[in-house]
């Protein structure tokens, strides 16, 4: 158990739990604890209802444990799970079905919800689906994005208006569920001129079966570069090397992925149902999906998207970064969440060089 600090306790708080993996929240989490690390913050990994300084935390096993503590509570929620939504998955895919420990899960959001002090949501989206486990007072929540640190997720030196012979159209992320690479390939072959593709994360056996089909593919020889795994800050040039990211996930409440690589000056296209829309601005093309489960008229839209996007790619790229820079500053999150966490307004904060770690 690490001691309380001696020195400026008003600038200290807690994180539960520490991030040490790789997920989504994690990485959210990291990038937060660095920047404010470099602000003067003091944030610790483990103090619960011992203590009564400020906590953001983004649900435990054992959060039953300090939700009753005497502290100012954060909650950082991303999402549910959905009954209609595996519903909707598990009749037409088979590879998904809504588990008696997700009903679990979801009592322990609503449980997180109704204790918090404050909440923040990802998206708008999210917020509405939470909204039936418990919603929360006007007052007492605020929408914040993820966020990247801009001076490490840019574009790549003369990127924004380099000439493409032939585009490289990328996905990244955990993929998983069987129509994620299935429409990524899809998608792509649909495309006036064939790209080349690069998809970067770990896979779920039904991705390992789609992308062994595809490689066996005549089309597709030469042009599928696949990596499994990418070290976080190394992860910054494959975003550089793409034209355009397709992430073809329906009901994303903010996918990271999506915000480095605009940061990164890099358009998206994904479907419309999620938050992901809520990210894109002039950035990207959201498309709509009327039968909600991959048809075909999202499958066209979302290559009519990208043939849009490599129409105009300059301003594509350059609305793309912009977007970013406006809404998804690690700088400007961090200010959000100190204020959610009961410290006065900081002073606007200047850009750091200093590499981000996940150092606890």
């Amino acid at each position: 158990m690490l001691a309380p600090p001696a020195q400026t306790p008003h600038r200290s708080f807690t994180v539960i739990p520490w991030p040490r993996a790789r997920g989504g929240p994690q990485v959210m989490l990291s990038r937060f604890i660095q920047a404010a690390r470099q602000q003067g913050y003091r944030v610790w990994p483990r103090w619960f209802v011992s203590n009564r300084q400020p906590c953001l935390f983004i649900g435990h096993s054992h959060q039953e444990r300090f939700l009753a503590a005497p502290r100012r509570l954060v909650y950082r929620v991303a999402g549910m799970y959905i009954e209609e939504h595996f519903r909707r998955f598990g009749e037409k895919f088979g590879d998904r079905s809504f588990r008696p420990e997700y009903v679990t899960a979801n009592q322990k959001t609503r449980d997180a919800l109704m204790q918090a002090t404050f909440v923040i949501y990802q998206s708008a989206w999210s917020k509405r689906h939470l909204d039936t486990l418990h919603q929360r007072p006007e007052g007492s929540w605020a929408i914040i994005p993820n966020a990247v640190p801009l001076h490490h997720f840019m574009p790549a030196a003369q990127g924004m208006q380099r000439a493409v012979e032939r585009p490289l159209l990328g996905t990244v992320g955990f993929l998983r569920s069987r129509p994620r690479l299935e429409v990524f390939f899809d998608v792509a072959r649909r495309l006036s001129q064939r790209p080349r593709l690069l998809i970067i994360g770990e896979m779920d056996h039904h991705c390992q079966a789609t992308l062994a089909q595809a490689m066996a593919d005549p089309y597709w020889q030469n042009a599928i570069r696949y990596v499994p795994s990418v070290p976080p800050h190394t992860l910054v040039r494959y975003y550089q090397e793409m034209d355009c990211l397709l992430h073809p996930v329906i009901g994303d409440s903010c996918p990271n992925v999506v915000v480095e690589a605009l940061a990164c000056g890099v358009p998206v296209v994904s479907p419309q149902e999620g938050g992901t829309v809520e990210l894109l601005g002039g950035g990207g093309i959201a498309v709509d999906d009327p039968e909600r489960l991959y048809g075909e008229a999202l499958r066209v839209g979302l290559a009519q998207g990208i043939e849009t996007i490599l129409g105009d790619l300059p301003h594509y790229r350059q609305q793309a970064r912009q977007q970013a820079v406006q809404n998804n500053d690690i700088l400007q999150l961090t200010r959000r969440y100190l204020e959610a966490l009961g410290f006065p307004a900081p002073a606007p904060f200047s850009a750091s060089p200093v590499p981000l770690s996940t150092e606890g």
